[in-house]
């Protein structure tokens, strides 16, 4: 009997906390907090991304000034926080792929190739086939991202 009491007064506390979090949504404060966190953790990832990059290639130059393992941590707590109370959004309107797009992809695609063969190139002839592929799949994966939202419409 008391074990039954103890559950029942559980789900009750829980229940409680539950309608508790959805009023925290709704308050408008809470949600300009969100959005807040949300534009923090895109600006903070670009920033995180941008800095590994130049770490990569100039070695000691990021690192000497900042630990970026620490804007790691701070990024991911950020976009834990953004991907678990993120709203959900309607869908943007169809945009197709015109020829500067594809030369943009073409573009980023030949930079990543470029840069993975850059950081492997001591391997040998082994590092130009792999970048090659590596310039490959982005060029391939973002155009079937663009175009997946075509397929799905």
């Amino acid at each position: 009997m008391e074990l039954r009491e103890a559950v029942i007064g559980c789900l009750k506390r829980s229940n409680k906390s539950f309608n508790s979090i959805k009023q925290l949504e709704k308050n408008d404060r809470f949600r300009q907090l969100l959005d807040l966190n949300h534009e923090f953790f895109s600006t903070l990832l670009i920033t995180y991304l941008l800095l590994l990059l130049a770490e990569t290639i100039w070695e000691g130059r990021v690192s000497a000034y900042i630990n970026i393992n620490y804007l790691l941590i701070i990024v991911i707590i950020s976009g834990a926080v953004s991907v678990l109370t993120q709203k959900e959004e309607e869908k943007p309107e169809k945009v197709e792929l015109k020829t500067k797009d594809y030369l943009y992809i073409g573009i980023m695609g030949i930079a990543g190739a470029f840069i993975v063969w850059y950081k492997i190139q001591d391997i040998g002839m082994l590092s130009y086939l792999i970048s090659i592929v590596a310039g490959v799949l982005i060029i391939l994966l973002s155009i079937l991202l663009f175009e997946e939202d075509e397929i799905d419409g």
